[in-house]
């Protein structure tokens, strides 16, 4: 298992540093980007030379940090949960909230109206933002609900359906992308409403529909600037030295012999995911369907 993480890691080690970014394909859509890399180094640090062999020191340290990268994740799926159940708190009530009409000659507002108001509330426009509106409402509505489900599932499975940490860390690895689907799940959700709540301030108040657009526009520059460029990149750079540490010069040095970027040397036999009363499993519905079917002997 962990000759598997190292071999999954070896491509993208022996690519030169000004080949590494974010968007560079192995690491996206291979090794699933930084929780995918991340589960990859843990688990590919036993016996990094591949003797076959380790003292039962290396054992119970590999043992303990396996189990805390079980419960570190069961936090992160929490997280993505508790993000996802939040933003669907709101955005539901907000796609079916009744549509009000600000008072434009309200005693609040010095009780005289601004003529650019008046032109605002268009009835062809109004009709279409409130279509667009339901439209990223369902968006985040429908991420928040994926997200909800597929963190629940996982959460369920490394905690219940799974009986050790070998099945666990088996399917970690196999399914590496699980998390980062379930931290785009509520990212995507966030943005959706996000972009909604403009839209549904202009059916009742011109300045807060312009002033509440500031957040979609804050949310993307600190996300592209402060959580991408200045978090997520570093902290890409770093998997990639730490990667390279697996291997000695002679390993990054050797040329692949399948030709095609370690995807056919990396590949998993499924076999190897038995029975849930034997072994490791699958997926997440494996998972289910196991458990069902244990339940029911």
């Amino acid at each position: 298992m962990a000759k598997h993480a190292r071999d999954l890691l070896k491509p993208w080690a022996m690519l030169p540093e000004d080949k590494i970014n974010l968007f560079e394909p192995y690491f996206n859509k291979t090794l699933r980007q930084h929780e995918g890399v991340g589960m990859l180094l843990r688990i590919g640090r036993l016996d990094p030379r591949g003797t076959g062999s380790i003292t039962p020191e290396e054992e119970r340290d590999f043992l303990q940090n396996m189990m805390t990268l079980a419960d570190e994740t069961l936090g992160f799926l929490s997280n993505c949960m508790i993000i996802s159940t939040l933003t669907l708190g709101i955005s539901i009530p907000l796609a079916l909230h009744e549509i009000t009409y600000l008072n434009l000659e309200s005693p609040s507002l010095g009780g005289e109206t601004i003529a650019w108001y008046e032109n605002w509330w268009d009835p062809t426009a109004m009709h279409a933002v409130h279509i667009v509106e339901l439209i990223f409402l369902s968006f985040s509505i429908w991420k928040c609900t994926c997200g909800i489900g597929h963190a629940l599932v996982l959460y369920s499975t490394l905690s219940i359906y799974l009986p050790d940490t070998e099945s666990k860390l088996r399917f970690l690895v196999l399914r590496r992308d699980s998390l980062l689907v379930a931290f785009e799940s509520a990212i995507h959700a966030l943005l959706g409403f996000l972009c909604a709540l403009p839209l549904s301030a202009a059916k009742f108040s011109p300045p807060a529909s312009i002033i509440l657009a500031a957040p979609i526009f804050g949310f993307n520059y600190h996300f592209l600037t402060e959580s991408m460029t200045n978090i997520g990149n570093p902290a890409m750079l770093y998997q990639h030295k730490l990667s390279k540490e697996l291997f000695t010069e002679k390993e990054l040095s050797e040329e692949d012999d399948e030709g095609d970027g370690g995807a056919a040397s990396v590949a998993f036999d499924e076999s190897d995911f038995h029975d849930f009363r034997k072994g490791p499993i699958l997926s997440p519905k494996a998972a289910i369907a196991a458990a069902f079917f244990k339940s029911s002997e």
